[in-house]
């Protein structure tokens, strides 16, 4: 096996025949090695051996099966609505022979959608706040490192509590002392063109906001809610008292 590959891990649904699997991976300009994992209900032939097909769901789950079967020496976790430029296998093995002592190395995505932008930070080490802005298009990894870790499967899409879940994996990437970066370069696009959770900051959403705060950050969570509420409240559509009992209210 060659040591220095790249291997895109792809969470994505309903995927039932071949030609469905060839026009994914042409259409996110995939040209490196890939692994698919497809959660899907209806019945799926596909014989491409870079798929597996499951009937469960959750995004968090999908990703945990995807590293446990990932087999390349470097990892890249996927969406379906991305599109990589053509030599983003080469700058992301080129990051980590200029950081050998990186384990998790997070690039810039460009977001096609205004009102859904992807931070664009400077290159350097990212620390526990700093995570808040990651995506997990973004996030790249050793797969020897990323084994030892795994995606907490009681949030993401699928689940009730349904994000955070990049943002929690990266924070346990951190306790157990793994060295993170971001490399300003851009290794695609991401569309972004609907959320499938994010109908606005509403209750629901500041209830399950409060529960990942308070999974990521379990002493500073209450002055975390606090800035949070205060630097959102033009978008909340209730007052302070109202939004503060809210992402305090752990249901």
């Amino acid at each position: 096996m060659n040591q220095e590959k790249l291997q895109v891990l792809l969470s994505t649904m309903n995927l039932e025949r071949d030609i469905e699997v060839n026009n994914l991976i042409e259409k996110m300009n995939i040209q490196s090695d890939y692994l698919i994992i497809n959660q899907t209900s209806k019945t799926a032939k596909i014989e491409n051996e870079k798929v597996i097909t499951i009937n469960e769901f959750g995004l968090s789950k999908s990703r945990n099966l995807a590293i446990k079967n990932s087999t390349e020496k470097f990892i890249i976790l996927a969406d379906d609505d991305v599109k990589y430029v053509d030599n983003y296998e080469k700058i992301i093995l080129d990051a980590y022979k200029k950081y050998p002592k990186a384990d998790c190395i997070c690039f810039w995505v460009e977001s096609k959608n205004k009102d859904r932008k992807v931070q664009r930070m400077k290159n350097g080490k990212i620390g526990i706040f700093k995570i808040m802005k990651i995506a997990s298009f973004q996030i790249t990894m050793r797969r020897e490192k990323a084994n030892k870790i795994a995606f907490d499967e009681n949030f993401g899409a699928g689940t009730n509590l349904n994000r955070g879940e990049e943002t929690i994996f990266l924070r346990e990437c951190i306790r157990k002392g793994y060295n993170i970066r971001f490399e300003n370069i851009k290794i695609g696009e991401v569309n972004q063109t609907e959320s499938t959770w994010f109908k606005g900051i509403d209750k629901e959403y500041l209830n399950i906001q409060g529960q990942v705060f308070k999974r990521i950050y379990p002493v500073l969570y209450p002055l975390i809610n606090l800035q949070f509420v205060i630097r959102k409240r033009k978008l909340i559509d209730m007052n302070l008292i109202e939004a503060l009992k809210e992402i305090f209210s752990y249901k």
